[in-house]
């Protein structure tokens, strides 16, 4: 379930989602892509007011994920508040940890289309196959996402919305966060942050004080939304199991996380997803304070000794193949007064 703007009828939603169609691409929208020198291809999925597809350029002989947003399909809050944003944000990202947009154009002021790069699958498809992930995967895709969020932070933009689903996988498994759909810009009043009163993300990834309903910090809400992405790497299931928001929101406030004793975690793992999930965000730890936890040291030393290891290897290979070489030079000194006589 995703939270939404308060007032919104029924379950809250996303702005429009009631209102969500399928859609698919018409003869005029492909011939449009093919004038932007872009092949369609097939169907990736579809979204909100929207669909992703997969399209070949031409130009750079590669290939892209599309994603098509119809106009006419959206509300207009949505228009003027939130895809203004998104479209304004995703232009700017440039990070290895962010999905890039490359291009954007519009069809007539009905549709438009976000060109960006195409990756695999997603952290969500990929723990189905895997199912729980190592500490030491689980570090190393932690580090990818704690590095995204920190670039977004540093420049000042919140994305409300991490979650598992829209943290996508490059063919050589590097973490991209995407869907900017909820993100905005971070403002400050006389030196301090501006709280947030739009409530949107997903029920199981929010902090407490978005379901609470509550003007909330964007920027330890995704801290928070971090915590509970470690937690399912780790054992594949949600900190805080319950079908009812208020009974989830009462674990989240009393702390009672559902580690399962099925699964073999370390203490210093326990303890910082302890430290992640804190319902009091005056005692949440930030981002950076993830990147400089034991456990993530932990990976840090090893990866460390992985690259002296490494370095040693290449040295001690380059003193032999020195060794050799001298050895044959040697060689050939002694049998060239035998050649020429």
């Amino acid at each position: 379930k995703k939270t939404g703007r308060p007032g919104q009828s029924g379950r809250p939603g996303r702005p429009g989602q009631s209102r969500r169609r399928s859609m698919s691409l018409g003869p005029k929208d492909k011939l449009f892509m093919e004038k932007h020198g872009l092949t369609f291809q097939k169907s990736l999925g579809e979204g909100r007011y929207g669909t992703v597809v997969k399209a070949y350029s031409c130009h750079t002989r590669q290939h892209f994920a599309v994603k098509v947003i119809d106009r006419t399909r959206a509300e207009k809050p949505y228009l003027e508040k939130f895809l203004s944003r998104e479209l304004e944000i995703v232009k700017c990202l440039k990070h290895p940890n962010v999905v890039t947009t490359h291009h954007v154009f519009e069809q007539s002021g009905s549709k438009v289309f976000v060109v960006m790069e195409l990756c695999v699958n997603d952290l969500s498809d990929y723990m189905k196959t895997n199912g729980a992930l190592s500490e030491e995967r689980s570090r190393t895709f932690l580090f990818q996402l704690c590095a995204a969020v920190q670039y977004l932070h540093g420049n000042d933009i919140t994305h409300r919305d991490l979650k598992c689903e829209n943290l996508l996988l490059d063919q050589k498994q590097n973490i991209k966060v995407c869907d900017f759909g909820m993100s905005k810009r971070l403002t400050y009043t006389d030196g301090r942050l501006d709280l947030s009163d739009t409530f949107c993300g997903t029920d199981s990834y929010a902090a407490p004080e978005i379901l609470r309903g509550l003007p909330y910090n964007p920027v330890m809400a995704d801290v928070w939304s971090v915590g509970v992405i470690l937690f399912k790497m780790l054992y594949d299931a949600l900190p805080f199991s319950s079908g009812s928001v208020l009974k989830m929101v009462q674990l989240q406030m009393k702390r009672d996380i559902n580690f399962l004793d099925s699964h073999q975690v370390s203490p210093d793992a326990v303890g910082l997803v302890q430290r992640l999930l804190h319902p009091d965000v005056e005692h949440r730890i930030s981002v950076a304070g993830v990147l400089e936890s034991p456990w993530m040291q932990r990976g840090e030393k090893r990866a460390e000794e992985k690259r002296r290891r490494g370095e040693e290897e290449k040295r001690i290979k380059y003193k032999q193949n020195s060794d050799n070489k001298a050895q044959i030079r040697g060689a050939g000194l002694t049998h060239k007064p035998a050649d020429l006589g």
